[in-house]
């Protein structure tokens, strides 16, 4: 019998297991919203008795879960730094940390760019990339937004770059990961982000999300991350006050997100008017997400029941395939019109289908193209 620490789709690391499961939630998140999106359904509502839960928030605000992604890759990649800084082990060998970043990202997406592109030309269909300059541009993930750049084939991708930068920046910052310096890197990656969004909004107009969230505009999401893992690492250094209380962490950071979230439903016509809300949002939204993760790391049961079981650790191996190709199947479902000309019951319907055949496709995926790279980095 292969035993639990052999199989493919096991967290190899069982202390990772919180933080997995919860970058699994961001993934079914994303796709949630997209296929929310997708139906136009508008309100959702769940009846209990004679009350109308109002479920639209939860479906309107999966695209959060893309700031879940950025604050764990923070937290993740933070840690051996943290621990460098700490002085419980060597500095990281940087070669080995850059090809295993590379490794990580690039191989499902160069298969992913592959299918898209030889699918379209099996099918008759113009060329998603229509010149040289643009096929470039994806080769190596070069694309940023109008009007600087071009959006890239598959809606989703427009996270990868930015995910990148921070890979590449994160080695420069490393020195900031450290219980002394903890105000300087917070003054830095909140005047950053503050100041990249401001002069979003000068040159290219208020609403651009996709530009105000390049690199450092999403540098507070990252940033908290690398707190996160500076606080974990130190835990015994600086207090152990935050892993004594990790139930009252747990409390409060579920607490700031479902504010966080009720904050955006109602001020989301708000965000693009310069207003407060568009500065402080996010980074409000990644200081609760840092303080689940740190609970999780810590052993609340709570955190560990919601994101520590099985099923949803499953989706968190798999995440990066669930996210490179539900936007993909999503779209071919939505344009087959099997759906078309169903009304109530098109998102529970639609959900259900891209869900199963996401999971499907991104099991495979992993097996055969991540997995292999994820062992051969190490």
């Amino acid at each position: 019998m292969t035993s639990p620490e052999n199989h493919i789709f096991t967290e190899d690391k069982s202390h990772l297991r919180v933080l997995t499961g919860l970058r699994g939630w961001a993934a079914l998140w994303v796709l949630i919203f997209h296929v929310y999106e997708a139906s136009q359904h508008g309100l959702v509502a769940f009846p209990i008795g004679k009350w109308n839960i109002d479920l639209t928030p939860f479906f309107s605000l999966g695209w959060s879960g893309v700031q879940i992604f950025f604050v764990l890759s923070g937290f993740l990649l933070s840690l051996p730094f943290a621990q460098w800084q700490a002085g419980t082990r060597e500095k990281p060998n940087l070669e080995r940390y850059l090809f295993r970043r590379a490794a990580r990202v690039f191989p499902a997406y160069y298969v992913q760019l592959a299918i898209l592109l030889g699918g379209a030309y099996l099918l008759g269909q113009a060329s998603p990339i229509a010149n040289v300059e643009s096929f470039l541009r994806h080769l190596f993930m070069l694309f940023v937004p109008p009007p600087i750049g071009i959006d890239p084939i598959n809606t989703v991708w427009w996270t990868l770059p930015i995910e990148f930068m921070f890979y590449l920046a994160l080695p420069f910052l490393a020195g900031l990961i450290n219980p002394r310096r903890w105000l300087l890197l917070l003054i830095l990656m909140l005047t950053s982000m503050w100041l990249w969004r401001a002069g979003t909004v000068i040159y290219t107009g208020p609403g651009n999300f996709l530009m105000s969230s390049q690199l450092p505009g999403s540098m507070d999401s990252f940033g908290m991350g690398m707190l996160g893992a500076m606080l974990h690492v130190n835990k015994n250094s600086i207090s152990t006050w935050l892993s004594k209380h990790h139930n009252l962490v747990a409390m409060a950071g579920l607490a700031i997100l479902l504010l966080c979230l009720c904050w955006m439903q109602y001020k989301w016509m708000d965000y693009w008017n310069h207003s407060l809300i568009f500065y402080t949002w996010t980074t409000v939204y990644s200081f609760a997400v840092m303080l689940v993760a740190i609970a999780g790391m810590n052993g609340n049961r709570l955190i560990g029941w919601l994101f520590g079981n099985s099923v949803i650790v499953f989706a968190g191996i798999v995440s990066y395939s669930i996210y490179l190709w539900h936007a993909p199947l999503l779209r071919w479902l939505s344009e087959t019109g099997l759906f078309s000309a169903l009304q109530d019951n098109r998102l529970p319907l639609l959900l259900l289908a891209t869900t199963v055949g996401t999971i499907a496709i991104a099991s495979v995926s992993y097996a055969f193209i991540e997995r292999p790279f994820i062992h051969m980095r190490r």
